[in-house]
């Protein structure tokens, strides 16, 4: 009998084992950030309330509210996905996300109506890990219950943002905000036509760290960068690596009173800030004396713009930063012109024509400091830049 029982307790261990495995086999492995969880496929494309899982590759989803990831979740969205976003829904990310676009099979999260605040973006203040790569986020900035503009992805939280090879388009308010003592990895992404009467490109303050490189954020509102620890809680500061992006046409729209920049550096933030292309921007490079200047290095820019009149305000009056030896900084429309393979200024457009390739003749080529970059600008020619 004891023999029996034992005989029977190895089969039915056996078969559990078997069942085991079969069940993990119905699932997808979730890649990239910090995260090797197992996640379902979502079998619905019309999506609401609290999911988690996998949005298989090539479909078409829609979701008709909001959306919430809860803690311990993931949602895990694949190469070729498009998200249509109806009734100004929004997600809610308390969990992970992982948009994992391809070069090939890009992602898309848009509405349908094409319409600048047509949803409320990624509200994610306390994720626990963020990761898009490849990925369209379009027309967001949709009102909160205040009436208020959501910002397109926005996380306070300290962990690991990973935003890659992606576009931002046409949101109402800022396209990042990052703090909180975040880690952020910002690497290769274009950020077009951001904000309406006001809006950043990225807004980074306490304590963030990280890179912010080969971005290209054009037709804002306010600033492309406005970066900062906080007026009364110092330490830990904000310190970000930020090197050959190109600024360009930012700043017109939020108006004379306060005209936005290609960077504004301020509130006892510390960084290192080269090979940038500051390209007729309101204001180019401002480095506000509230900033930790003794940790604040630059150099290897390159300012110009066709507008006489603000020229003068490459490094603002009246703040610490000023021209450096190592910087390229046009005195007119016809100085020292950065050659890209197309440009048309034009800051009040709703579309980005222009090509910023730089042409064989461009005076960037060379003059960045190699500890980044040999190049100015997001589009090397080592191929290492920007691959939109």
């Amino acid at each position: 009998m004891k023999t029996t029982n034992k005989i029977s307790l190895l089969f039915l261990g056996i078969a559990g084992l078997i069942i085991s495995l079969s069940a993990c086999s119905k699932t997808t492995s979730v890649t990239g950030g910090n995260s090797s969880k197992k996640s379902n496929t979502i079998t619905s494309t019309t999506l609401s309330g609290h999911i988690k899982g996998t949005m298989a590759s090539g479909k078409t989803y829609t979701i008709s509210g909001d959306v919430y990831v809860d803690r311990g979740d993931t949602l895990m969205v694949k190469p070729g996905v498009t998200v249509n976003v109806q009734n100004n829904s929004t997600f809610f990310i308390n969990g992970s996300i992982f948009s994992m676009g391809t070069q090939s099979q890009p992602i898309t999260f848009t509405a349908p109506q094409k319409k600048s605040g047509s949803w409320g973006g990624f509200q994610a203040d306390s994720a626990q890990a963020v990761t898009f790569h490849w990925t369209h986020i379009n027309y967001t900035g949709g009102p909160d219950p205040t009436g208020k503009p959501r910002v397109t992805l926005v996380v306070h939280a300290p962990i690991k943002v990973d935003f890659e090879d992606s576009w931002i388009l046409d949101g109402v308010d800022n396209a990042l905000e990052v703090n909180d003592g975040a880690q952020l990895t910002m690497l290769r992404n274009t950020i077009d036509h951001q904000g309406s009467t006001d809006g950043e490109g990225l807004d980074v303050y306490r304590g963030v760290t990280g890179t912010v490189a080969y971005n290209v954020i054009w037709g804002g509102a306010g600033n492309a960068l406005k970066i900062q620890t906080d007026n009364t809680v110092l330490h830990p500061e904000t310190n970000l690596k930020i090197y050959n992006n190109d600024f360009i046409d930012n700043g017109y729209r939020r108006g004379a009173a306060e005209p936005g920049a290609g960077i504004t550096y301020d509130q006892f933030a510390e960084g290192q800030i080269y090979n940038n292309m500051f390209i007729s921007n309101y204001y180019g490079l401002a480095i506000n004396k509230a900033a930790d200047t003794s940790n604040v290095s630059y150099g290897n820019n390159y300012f110009w713009t066709d507008v006489d009149s603000t020229r003068q305000y490459y490094y603002p009056k009246g703040d610490w930063g000023k021209p450096q030896s190592t910087d390229i900084i046009s005195k007119s429309a016809s100085d020292k012109n950065p050659m890209f393979k197309s440009y048309s200024k034009d800051p009040m457009a709703a579309t980005d024509k222009n090509n910023y390739h730089l042409q064989a003749s461009s005076p960037a080529i060379g003059a960045g400091n190699p500890k980044y970059n040999n190049d100015i600008g997001a589009y090397p020619t080592d191929g290492k830049g920007n691959k939109h």
